[in-house]
């Protein structure tokens, strides 16, 4: 049982830096407004979606 909780420890950890890496971070506007409008650019598909889905009708 010892040899597993070690093995369970680093499973556990390499998965949430997995779920933290895999997410697409939008980059500060004010650092780099240049990496900004390239990352809008790249998910402008995926924010129209989420507007959208988001609507509401009156």
């Amino acid at each position: 049982m010892k040899s597993l909780r070690p093995f369970s420890l680093l499973l556990a950890a390499s998965a949430a830096l997995f779920l933290t890496a895999s997410c697409a971070q939008e980059p500060d506007a004010e650092k780099d407004p240049k990496a900004n409008a390239e990352f809008k650019r790249a998910h402008r598909p995926q924010m129209y979606r989420e507007a959208q889905r988001s609507n509401v009708n009156y």
